[in-house]
């Protein structure tokens, strides 16, 4: 148990540095940041209004999800108990999408309250 939670925390740790290095400190994807896949997917799910997101608060929240979806999955995938790696693979997908759409619509929750 406590093995899995380290692999997490730092999973979740270097995922988070990567969007910190080539995300948040590029400038010229902060530009377009609301034209993304994800981007959009946040802001139809939660229905929220382009105009009037701060984009510095939502790159800060769109990668503390993306981070925690990514390194929840790589633990479950890491943990999984079958043997199949077609299983375990599709498992992971699912589990991928179900995660995606739970943390956006939170993450949107707080983001909605913010505003």
């Amino acid at each position: 148990m406590i093995k899995y939670l380290l692999l997490f925390i730092i999973s979740f740790i270097v995922v988070y540095l990567f969007y910190f290095i080539f995300v948040i400190l590029n400038k010229k994807k902060n530009k377009n940041i609301l034209e993304t896949n994800q981007a959009s997917i946040f802001i139809n799910l939660n229905k929220l209004d382009k105009n009037k997101i701060n984009e510095k608060k939502f790159i800060q929240i769109l990668s503390i999800c993306n981070s925690f979806v990514l390194a929840l999955t790589f633990d479950i995938a890491i943990s999984s108990v079958f043997d199949s790696l077609i299983i375990n693979l599709l498992l992971s997908f699912v589990i991928l999408i179900i995660l995606i759409l739970v943390a956006y619509k939170v993450a949107g929750l707080f983001f909605r309250k913010k505003d």
